[in-house]
């Protein structure tokens, strides 16, 4: 049986780990706010994925190896200043180098492995290296793709990625979980914290854009962000990811899945957002419409994914909220490429669609509560 405790399991370091992982995040953002393009939304999904794929395991040797004495956290305090040099590599023209970059996420992803080694011995237990040479390996590619052309540093960065997330999650995570190494609340709770700290870097977003303009253009967009940001949370705390989930059923994997295209959805529906209420669309061209109902789309099949994962079974709200992902893609790609005032109809549709998915979703579970706490 996977253990499971009954007391709130996150500490002060790791929610401020979590800041500051999502302050790299960010950054992946502010280039694609100051350059929209279909091109650097490609790049800084790429990167997110990269700056994810850390912090989640991060959040297992945490989870697999809890502690919080000096030396542990000295080591986690270098590896936050990698990632966030990692991010600044995302933008080359404002940023530091993708050498810099990759020498940075090597050294992340080294630090973690030296951190997995040292919780086997001081834990006693024995040394996975299934786990271990993964992460190694992905960081001595990341530091020969620095020899390479800049321009072929997202290459390698992906490797890496590759090479140390399809073992650990395909072999050394159900290892883990057979021994019932895992503590689940802890799961649940981290990355229940790192779906909420971006929701708020995406206000923090707005008020920095809106600051910079001096004055908020679009005020019914202003008021619609806060309404889709609350639909958002509703959904996911409420109804995808609700208290009473059995979290011994959960597909763990698949939740992992679930979360980074959720963050991918979360990430582009807020900048689109964003551009609008300061009246910047236009720097987005013609592919506006398409990039955000291309995230909408992504937001509400993750949120069906979710649910499926955490419940074992889509119900109602799941199918709904599948289908709607799709008929939102699907009408936003045949649509014809019109002015701002288009852009802005489906904006309102589409927010109007989060929002009942919200309402349906939070609904339909407590209609269910009652069958599931008899049973």
């Amino acid at each position: 049986m996977v253990r499971q405790a009954h007391t709130p399991t996150v500490s002060w370091f790791e929610l401020f780990y979590d800041l500051v992982v999502v302050a790299a995040v960010s950054l992946t953002n502010d280039f694609f706010l100051r350059q929209p393009s279909f091109t650097s939304a490609l790049l800084a999904v790429a990167c997110m994925t990269a700056l994810a794929w850390v912090w989640f395991l991060t959040t297992l040797y945490n989870n697999v190896f809890p502690g919080q004495d000096t030396l542990r956290r000295l080591v986690l305090v270098v590896q936050m200043a990698a990632v966030i040099v990692a991010a600044l590599a995302v933008d080359q023209e404002h940023g530091v180098s993708g050498r810099a970059g990759l020498v940075a996420y090597g050294v992340a992803l080294a630090l973690l492995a030296l951190l997995i080694l040292r919780g086997a011995h001081t834990t006693r237990t024995p040394v996975r290296l299934g786990a271990v040479v993964p992460i190694g390996l992905a960081a001595v590619i990341c530091w020969i793709g620095a020899f390479a052309d800049n321009i072929r540093s997202i290459g390698f960065l992906l490797a890496a990625v590759a090479v140390s997330m399809v073992p650990i999650l395909v072999r050394e995570y159900a290892a883990w979980q057979q021994r019932s190494q895992l503590r689940l609340d802890h799961l649940r709770e981290r990355l229940g914290l790192f779906v909420l700290i971006i929701l708020g870097e995406g206000f923090a977003q707005l008020v920095t854009t809106l600051h910079a303009t001096g004055s908020i253009p679009r005020s019914d967009l202003f008021a619609l962000m806060f309404l889709l940001t609350f639909a958002l949370w509703w959904i996911y705390f409420d109804g995808t990811f609700a208290q009473d989930t059995d979290l011994a059923l959960v597909r763990w994997r698949l939740t992992l899945l679930g979360h980074l295209t959720l963050v991918f959805g979360i990430g582009g529906t807020l900048d689109i957002l964003i551009l609008l209420t300061a009246q910047e669309g236009a720097e987005l061209g013609e592919g506006a419409l398409t990039y955000f109902v291309a995230c909408v789309a992504t937001v509400l099949v993750s949120f069906a994914l979710l649910r499926y994962s955490t419940k074992g079974r889509l119900g109602l709200a799941g199918w709904v909220e599948a289908a709607s992902g799709v008929v939102i893609l699907a009408v936003g790609l045949v649509l014809p490429r019109g002015g701002e005032e288009e852009v802005l109809i489906v904006v309102g549709v589409c927010a109007a669609v989060v929002i009942g998915n919200a309402v349906l979703a939070v609904w339909t579970d407590k209609q269910s509560s009652p069958v599931r706490s008899g049973t």
